[in-house]
């Protein structure tokens, strides 16, 4: 029996900061078991700072849409890469 599983490229969500994030999920399989929680850890702690930032300064979309920003603006005013509303 084979004990590797088949590795999934990630799909761009359209947002840079979280293609980043979860960018380091990538290198999962290559560490050992006991380093996984650190990664883990790094990996959710960016994805709740973007959604943080998101809650503060708009509306997050729903699937494919795009969400209102509101005082600050996240990736040059655009997030999945759509027109701001």
């Amino acid at each position: 029996m084979d004990s590797e599983r088949p590795v999934m490229a990630a799909q761009s969500t359209g947002d840079s900061r979280v293609d980043e994030a979860i960018a380091g999920l990538a290198g999962l399989g290559d560490l050992p078991l006991d380093e996984h929680p650190a990664v883990l850890e790094a990996v959710h702690a960016s994805l709740r700072e973007i959604l943080g930032e998101l809650e503060t300064s708009g509306r997050p979309g729903t699937p494919g849409q795009q969400g209102e920003l509101g005082g600050g603006q996240l990736g040059g005013g655009q997030l999945g890469g759509g027109q701001r509303r």
